[in-house]
């Protein structure tokens, strides 16, 4: 992810709801050489810029699978 490039701001947009960049199927994070946390976009490998995986989000945001098939469904 230290290769990303930061994703544009008109790409995002703000939200006042559950749907952000946190809650997405996308979502990524990880950390770089100095053990700083980098948050991301699968979809779009880009980076997002701090905080703004909390209050923004794209138009592909996409429900988290663990909500569709559950939190652990190899139990079932």
């Amino acid at each position: 992810m230290d290769e990303w490039e930061f994703m544009e701001a008109k790409l995002l947009r703000a939200s006042r709801s559950g749907r952000v960049c946190i809650t997405c199927q996308h979502f990524t994070y990880g950390t770089d050489a100095h053990c700083r946390t980098l948050l991301g976009c699968k979809l779009q490998s880009k980076q997002l810029g701090q905080g703004e995986h909390l209050t923004k989000k794209c138009r592909h945001w996409l429900t988290r699978r663990e909500r569709q098939v559950g939190w652990c469904p190899e139990a079932a």
